[in-house]
């Protein structure tokens, strides 16, 4: 008999699989606190709990409610099977049940109608599994499985679903209740039939009192408790990134994240308060990233304003998806510029229109500043400047540097984003862009950002020097900024934060990113449809958000900044150009620089203020037959011919120096002429089959310094014009290519090719 016996058991075999059902998903945060439950696979609520984690009062009333000679059967209970089987048949039908708490967990494997031979069924799979499994491991199991009500699955489902809390915290009156649902769960279930599941909880309640598992005092107590009226909701904290991490990681049912729970919901709470305030505006989602600088670990993300908001998009997880970055990539060009040695803090650069090959980028305030220096051109987040830095530098340098620093989506060769790249020419998520600014707050070093407690560590990537990284964050601080609401410009409270803004072009998108030595910050503000609102600007609606954030999560004052690197030095350069002064530089200003550099802006002199000696009859530059009591020496800002002629035409006064004189020009500094239009390599066409010829005319512009008096246009070797280099001229010469030629009265030239089309002929190409 025993011999058949143990064949049975070992030839039919259990249904271990079940044992398993697919639990819901939970995230922790980093102290292991309750973020977020998601369904199961099979659309349950399973949680399974390790039984160290229950308390042992639970233990003890589920044992001597439903089985106390649980430790010392086999998996069923013989005289307990005797009692209920006369009781059965004396009254020719199941009134009394037998089941074991292993047989409970047999039915909850295999669903069946409540009859004898299910019950022999049962009894037979309750001795597979004493066999197969501990007391122990049973009764986690059972824990694991129970049903209370709906797709309610276990005891740590059911704490959380009916008491918002975890089984290790359920009080005596609560522990009574989820003991008694499992019997009949829709019968007994509190939000549905309250009176029925308090009579069940109160004669549970008494018979713990009997049994001495709760003094006089708890049980009266635990009477008064109200049976909950409804079910809770189950934590969701996290809800953009509880989905994606269980898209990303489908097995794993139980995830501990670098988030903090306090953090977190600060976060949430600051961004749906500002959002509320921008809706009037037309501006109706954020989101928010904060990572750790030292661990790269995300202690809050937070990806809309309300997922659950169907009519704001909320659903839509702002902080993965990419978008344009607008000038938020600008810190970068200027460290590796500083880091090759083109600029330092106070180098002058020229912001004034530009055109490469058709491409002709604008500010933002759709005005040019003419010479400024690097920290203006940053901090006021100039194009002009951006992009001509980005093309000294090479465009593959920003590409490379975004690509070791994390940016996903930039997945196509350097040449298709071009010098655009400088200015946001590429979409990228809040996440990524986040994490590569915590580079600068690490001096340089990137590092992948941390999500879960189990992502592997890896080896930081240099992306820019400790030098170069200091100095971009000491431009960044400057929070001072011309565009930036004034109520913040004096709060007292501020924190001290390295910061940049953002905005995409059209306004659909605002940007700020900012950093102290404890955490980076990043903030979006838009519209998940993309529209465009007219004050989506990242000064005005995303820089007050990341201050909200900065301030709520550190106090002012309270952490040291970042240590200046040894080979960051002071010095004074010329104000005028930003260089090493010579004797003629009559304005200094002070200036961080790299001193470490093998080629550099360190070794730069300045060249713009020159001493010019002029015969003062003439006004003309002197030269050795001036008499010398008509030589007169004064110091004249000579500027290169592209910036002459725009502080020329903007009204800034230039005083005119003496022309060249050819014949003496040893020492000093001459700068060609520079077409500016037409633009080498742009195509123009014409229509005359429809238009007249006047109105095509095509315009012949010269930049010349302050020292040129006159220019000559030459067009395929014939002389067009001699004139004025302040006022261009127009051309219109019929379809073909012309060599256009511009001579200044020095000799010096600029060439470009002109190409000429017929627009009707273009047409026909392309039918």
């Amino acid at each position: 008999m025993a011999i058949t016996l143990i064949l049975a058991l070992w030839l039919v075999p259990l249904p271990e699989d079940k044992l398993n059902a697919p639990q819901a998903y939970r995230y922790y945060d980093q102290n292991k606190q309750l973020l977020a439950v998601l369904i199961s696979q099979d659309e349950f609520f399973r949680m399974h709990v390790p039984l160290n984690q229950v308390s042992e009062l639970f233990t003890k009333t589920l044992l001597l409610q439903e089985d106390q000679h649980y430790y010392q059967h086999p998996g069923i209970n013989p005289l307990a099977i005797a009692r209920a089987a006369f009781d059965n048949i004396i009254n020719g039908r199941i009134v009394s049940g037998a089941s074991t708490i292993t047989m409970q967990l047999a039915r909850m494997l295999e669903r069946r109608e409540r009859t004898l031979i299910a019950k022999a069924i049962e009894a037979f799979r309750a001795m597979q599994l004493e066999w197969r499994f501990s007391k122990s491991e049973i009764l986690a199991y059972y824990l694991a499985l129970a049903p209370y009500g709906g797709n309610i699955e276990g005891l740590q489902a059911a704490a959380f679903a009916y008491y918002a809390k975890p089984a290790s915290q359920l009080s005596p009156g609560e522990i009574a209740l989820l003991v008694a649902l499992p019997k009949s769960p829709n019968r007994y279930r509190p939000d549905r039939y309250p009176h029925e599941a308090k009579q069940q909880r109160n004669q549970i309640l008494q018979n713990m009192l009997k049994g001495q598992l709760i003094s006089e005092d708890q049980y009266q107590r635990a009477l008064a408790e109200p049976v909950p009226a409804q079910r809770q909701r189950f934590p969701n904290l996290i809800p953009h990134t509880a989905w994606y991490l269980r898209q990303q990681y489908p097995n794993a049912y139980v995830t501990i994240t670098t988030l903090d729970e306090n953090l977190q919901r600060r976060t949430q709470t600051l961004l749906a308060q500002h959002v509320e305030r921008l809706q009037d505006q037309d501006i109706h989602n954020a989101a928010a990233v904060i990572i750790d600088n030292q661990s790269r670990e995300v202690r809050a993300i937070v990806g809309s304003a309300d997922y659950f908001d169907q009519q704001a998009l909320g659903a839509n997880d702002g902080a993965r998806s990419v978008r344009s970055p607008g000038s938020t990539l600008k810190p970068f060009v200027y460290g590796l510029a500083m880091q090759a040695g083109l600029i330092s803090e106070k180098t002058i650069l020229y912001d004034i229109p530009i055109n490469y090959g058709g491409y002709a980028p604008q500010n933002y305030s759709n005005q040019f500043l003419g010479p400024v220096t690097a920290r203006e051109a940053l901090t006021e987040s100039l194009n002009v400047v951006a992009v001509n830095l980005s093309k000294d530098l090479g465009i593959q340098q920003l590409y490379e540097l975004l690509q070791k620093g994390g940016v996903s989506s930039l997945n196509k060769p350097a040449s298709y984003y071009g010098l655009p790249l400088a200015l946001g020419g590429v979409e990228v998520s809040l996440l990524e862009l986040t994490n590569l600014y915590a580079s600068l707050a690490n001096y340089g070093d990137y590092l992948p950002y941390r999500l879960t407690s189990n992502t592997p560590k890896e080896s930081p990537i240099n992306l820019l020097s400790a030098e170069a990284s200091w100095l971009t964050t000491h431009i960044l601080t400057d929070v001072e900024r011309p565009d930036f609401p004034q109520s913040w410009q004096f709060s007292r409270n501020r924190p001290t934060v390295a910061w940049k803004t953002g905005t995409s072009y059209g306004h659909q998108d605002a940007w700020s990113l900012g950093y102290n030595p404890q955490y980076t910050i990043g903030v979006w503000v838009g519209n998940f449809d993309a529209k465009p609102a007219k004050g989506l600007a990242g000064s005005k609606v995303a820089g007050p958000l990341l201050f909200d954030l900065f301030q709520g999560v550190t106090q002012a004052g309270t952490l040291p900044w970042f240590n200046k690197p040894e080979h960051v030095k002071q010095r004074m350069v010329c104000a005028t150009c930003g260089t090493l002064p010579t004797v003629d530089c009559q304005a200094l200003t002070r200036e961080y620089y790299i001193d470490n550099l093998a080629q550099a802006a360190s070794s730069v002199m300045c060249d713009i203020p020159q001493a010019i000696s002029y015969d003062s009859r003439t006004l003309t530059q002197a030269n050795s037959s001036t008499p010398s009591k008509f030589v007169t020496q004064k110091v004249f800002d000579i500027w290169p011919a592209s910036m002459a002629t725009f502080l020329l035409r903007h009204g800034v006064p230039v005083r005119k120096a003496p022309a060249y004189d050819t014949s003496n020009m040893a020492g000093q500094k001459y700068y060609p002429p520079k077409i500016l239009s037409p633009v080498t390599g742009t195509e123009y066409f014409r229509r005359l089959d429809r238009l007249e010829e006047s109105d095509h005319g095509i315009k012949l512009d010269v930049a010349v310094t302050n020292r040129v008096r006159q220019v000559s246009w030459v067009m395929n070797g014939k002389l067009l014009s001699q004139m004025d280099p302040i006022d261009p001229i127009i051309i219109n010469p019929p379809p073909g290519q012309y060599q256009l030629t511009v001579i200044d009265d020095v000799g010096g030239k600029d060439e470009v090719l002109l190409v000429v089309k017929d627009f009707r002929e273009v047409q026909g190409e392309n039918r």
